[in-house]
Order: C-alpha cells, then structure tokens, then sequence
C-alpha cells in the first residue's frame, strides 16, 4: 500500500510551540532586565563608595556600552562659566575631547536643556542633530540613545549619550537602563559637588587664616603683601602674578609686588588708570578672567611684548579700599585655566590686601598725628620751660644796665651768656625730637658745681615768694647724665612747688647718692596731691587748677627721667605736702 501523507499539526500543538516560544522570549527579557537592573544596582554601590569619581565615572561609561553593545559613549557636563557642555568621560577610540555650546550642542543639547530623554534610529534624521559635532569629534553618529543627569531636586547636570549600536538599533528597555545609570550618576556628582564646595570653601577659610596671622604679625607692608601675593599664587597654582597699587593722584597704578617671569623689569613700570586688564579692572571694579589673555578687549600686548614673556590665562580682581579701589590682584598662566572657585579665592584674597593696606596707612597717618601732636607738646614744653631763662635775662639785662662795676656787668653777662646757652640746648633737644632723635647727651657732671647753678636759678625763681628755698647737696662727687636736661626736670619740680605755695611754705632740694643710682628729692609744705589726678599726674595737660599752669611740666620731668633710664615717683599727704623722687643710673664709679 502506498505510504499515507504525515497528518498536520493539531491546533493544540500549535498553540503550545507558540506559548513555549514566548515564554523563552519573556524568559529572556526578564534576564536582560534582571541583567541591566543588577548593573544599575552595581553601578550605584560602586559610584557611592567612589573616591576616585572620574575613575569610577570611566569604568561606569564602559560597562554601559558593552551591555548594550555601542561604540561610543560620553558623559557630558555642563560647565556655568562658559555656558558649555564639555565631555568629562569619552568612550570610544576614535573620539576627541569636546566643549560644545550648549545652545548649540545638537542631541545633548537639546536633552540638557529640555530635561527629556532621546532614542533615534538614525541621528541624522533628526533636525535636532548637528553634524558638526562629528566633524569635531570624529565620530559618524547613527543611532543615538541620550538621558539627562537629573538629579532628585530636578537640576540638571549634563547628559549621558550612547552612540550606535553594533547590532540593531537602541530599545525602550536600552533607554530605561541608560535613565536608571544617569540618575545614579546625577545623584553622585551632585554630592561629588558638594563635597568639592566645602572642600574649596575649607581650603579659603584656611588661606585666610593664614594671610589674618600673618598680617598680625608683620610690620613691614612690603613684606605681608609679597606674602599675600605668594600664597595666592601657590594656592590657585598660577605661574606669575602682581600687585598693582593706585598712586596717590590715583591716576597711575605701580607694581607693588610681583612673582614670576619677567617680574624683576615691572618695578620701574607704571600704567594709566585703564591701560591693560589690570588697569581696566582697577578702574572699573570689575572682574577678568579669560584663558587667554588675547580673549580680553582690555589686553595690551605693548606690555608683554616690553617683557619679553607670553600672556595665557588671566584672572584679575580689583581691590577694594574704604572709598573706591586700591588697585588690581593679577594672576597670569595657570594651566588649563582659572576656574570659578579660583576667582572666589582670589576675591577674598584682594578683600585681604585692600585690608592690609588700609590698616597699614591708618597706623601711618595715626603715628604722623601722634607725632605731630608729640611735637606740639613739646614746643610747648619748651616754651613753658623758656620762662626760667628767660627771665634771669631780663632780670641781668636789667641789673646791667644801672651796674658801674666793669667785673660786675663781666659776671652778669657771664650768666646771661649761660643762660642763651641753655636756650640754644632747648632748640637743639626740639629739633632732634622733630627728626626722631631720642638719645640724650651723657657727660660727666660734677654735682657740687650742679648743684651750685641750680641753687642760684632757683634763688631768682624763688625772689619775690614767701617760700623757703633750702638746697642740700649730700653727694657731691660725679655723676654721668644730661646736664641740661635734668636742670630743666628739677626747675619744673621746683616751679610746681611754688606754684603750690601761693602763700608760704617750704621746698627743700637734696641729692643723694644710694648705690649705683643718684636720687633727688624735691619735697615741698603745699597742699598736696588731688587724688582726683593722682593716678594720671605725668601725662600731658593735667592740672590741678593753678592759674598759670599749663599741664606740661611733670610730663616733661618723666620723659627726661625715662631717656636716662631712670624712674620719677611722688608720695602725698593731704595739708602736708609732697615729695618727688628722680632716680637716675650715676654712671661712674663712685669717687
């Protein structure tokens, strides 16, 4: 018998193989989505314990294009300063770095500034697709899977972009797995970020303690500004800077420091308010940074050209004085360019010179007033201390004028001449005062012989009052001090005295001789001290309400003392009197 045709497939079997066949194809979706949901999760265990983020970030880049068989793959960033999206990742051989505008930045554009996810079959099927990109890179773009880096708060801080699949086109379950590992990224990078932030902001506040010690402890504005200028040079790695200061007609700006290549020759140069970057930043207050100098409509090149050096990146910032601005911090040539954190520090850093050379000018205008004031003080010293010679001149020039003795008129003018002399040392001593001289003149003096003149001075000074002058010379041997100068600090003792005196009493003037130190003692019968001005009796302008008192002459008395290394005290009892003491080094060796 003839063989019988095979019977065809019942429709139950059919129906099974089919069920079968997809189950095998669900099976093997949910390996692939079991596969890509494992990497997601790796991808972010791994990018949580990163150290390394761009390591880590280049390894991720990898890993997502061979599970999903591309060539290519990039991480975009976008940078603020530029306004650009720059490729901090690349995968794949033949492509370049880019920095595109992110305005114009094609695929990754687009989903950079709409926040919206992009599957192409073909990029250049698409009018959002700019081929220059692939002239730039060097990559032929086919099909595209692209994802922003979105992190939780929303903000987005680049892209993630997948190029051309080996073998077929891009799937939804394709763009869903590149969504899943840019979200894993965004949230690295976002506390990457923000760890970068404090760290920087650590790292300022470190810098600007150091600069704060350091400006407490110098002295010399010269030297903190070269501290100051060198600490920010080495703190934003740049390879020159300088430290342009306003002249006082504020019209010109000179090199107060400067660091670097060709540094030594800008001493001796000057620039107009406005000329260059610096001279532009100095006059307007606002901030330059560029990558290359050539960037700036501001640049002039006369003045590198004069130097001799090559100008790349700048970053200048002006500094900022109590009214307008000092001047400009430059920094030039940092590798690959200043950064926006650089810019921060550097601000802060100019905030610090405007500070230093404020304070700076403030102590010398304080110390020209105090000098000034000191001066004052002590032309009215002299002139206080003037009425003494004074008026033995006109009590001599007097008695001469009715003397018929030729010996007796000798002798008068002998004392007049004497007197001019001490006049002519009161001069001298002011002048020397003006011009910062301090030292006083140390000769050796025999204290019988002092103490004779100072006894016939005071005489005249005493004539006419009802107080008892008494001089008692216990130590009569040498001693070495200002002869002028300590007869100007015992008269003004006397001349309180009497002054306290306006009726009668007693002043008695002793010197001793007590160990290595001379010791006068001026002690008088007068009312006493106020103990309202007892504890500020040696400063200047304090008085106790004598009629012609002027407040000068114990100042005057302590500085003397003090110049001879000497001390002055007082002690007072009420209705009993008071009794100053001068202690000076004798200064030989004792006779």
């Amino acid at each position: 018998m003839p063989d019988r045709p095979a019977s065809p497939r019942s429709a139950p079997d059919t129906l099974v193989a089919g069920l079968a066949e997809k189950l095998a194809e669900l099976e093997a979706e949910v390996r692939r989505q079991n596969e890509r949901l494992s990497a997601i999760i790796e991808v972010g265990s791994q990018l949580s314990a990163a150290r390394d983020v761009d390591a880590l970030l280049r390894t991720v880049m990898d890993r997502l294009a061979m599970l999903l068989g591309a060539e290519a793959a990039t991480l975009f960033m976008y940078d603020v300063r530029t306004d650009e999206l720059w490729s901090r990742v690349l995968k794949g051989s033949s492509m370049r770095e880019l920095r595109l505008e992110a305005q114009r930045a094609g695929i990754a554009g687009h989903v950079f500034r709409t926040g919206v996810s992009v599957l192409l079959a073909d990029a250049y099927d698409d009018a959002r697709f700019n081929p220059e990109i692939d002239r730039r890179s060097g990559f032929e773009t086919r099909a595209v899977v692209a994802a922003p880096l979105r992190h939780v708060s929303g903000k987005v801080l680049g892209v993630v972009e997948v190029l051309h699949r080996t073998v077929g086109f891009f799937s939804e379950g394709d763009l869903r797995l590149v969504e899943g590992i840019a979200m894993q990224i965004a949230a690295v990078l976002d506390n990457v970020l923000l760890v970068q932030e404090l760290s920087q902001r650590v790292r300022d506040l470190d810098l600007l303690y150091g600069l704060e010690r350091a400006a407490a402890a110098s002295d010399q504005k010269t030297d903190l500004l070269d501290r100051i200028l060198s600490t920010a040079l080495d703190a934003v790695q740049a390879k020159a800077g300088s430290l342009l200061i306003a002249e006082e007609s504020k019209s010109t700006l000179y090199f107060r420091s400067a660091r670097g290549e060709g540094s030594e020759a800008l001493g001796s140069m000057r620039l107009k308010l406005g000329q260059g970057i610096a001279g532009y930043v100095a006059s307007t207050g606002d901030v330059v940074r560029v990558d290359r100098a050539d960037d700036s409509p501001h640049y002039d090149r006369s003045i590198a050209r004069r130097l001799g050096v090559t100008v790349g990146a700048v970053l200048c910032v002006p500094i900022p004085g109590e009214v307008g601005r000092l001047g400009a911090l430059e920094l030039l040539n940092k590798q690959g360019g200043f950064s926006e954190a650089d810019e921060r520090l550097v601000v802060l850093v100019a905030g610090q010179v405007g500070r230093a050379i404020a304070s700076r000018q403030s102590r010398e205008e304080q110390e020209r007033r105090a000098r000034m004031a000191a001066i004052g003080q002590m032309l009215a010293g002299v002139l206080h201390d003037l009425r003494t010679p004074l008026t033995v001149i006109s009590a001599y020039a007097e008695m001469m004028a009715e003397e018929p003795s030729e010996a007796s008129r000798r002798e008068m003018s002998t004392a007049v001449l004497a007197q001019l002399d001490h006049v002519a040392a009161m001069q001298k001593e002011t002048l020397a005062f003006a011009r910062g001289e301090k030292s006083v003149l140390l000769r050796r003096v025999y204290l019988h012989v002092f103490m004779k003149e100072l006894e016939e001075q005071l005489v005249r000074e005493f004539d006419g009052s009802r107080v008892e002058l008494r001089v008692v010379a216990g130590y009569t041997g040498a001693a070495r001090f200002d002869e002028n100068k300590v007869k100007r600090a015992i008269l003004n003792l006397a001349r309180n005295a009497l002054d306290a005196m306006p009726e009668d009493g007693h002043f008695t003037l002793s010197v001793e001789r007590e160990g290595d130190e001379l010791v006068f003692r001026a002690s008088d019968t007068g009312p006493g001290v106020p103990e309202a001005i007892a504890d500020k009796l040696f400063e200047s302008f304090v008085t106790a309400g004598k009629q012609n008192g002027t407040g000068l002459g114990l100042a005057i008395v302590k500085k003397i003392v003090e110049e001879h290394g000497g001390q002055v005290s007082f002690k007072t009892e009420p209705g009993r009197g008071t009794t100053f003491e001068v202690r000076l080094p004798v200064g030989v060796e004792a006779d």
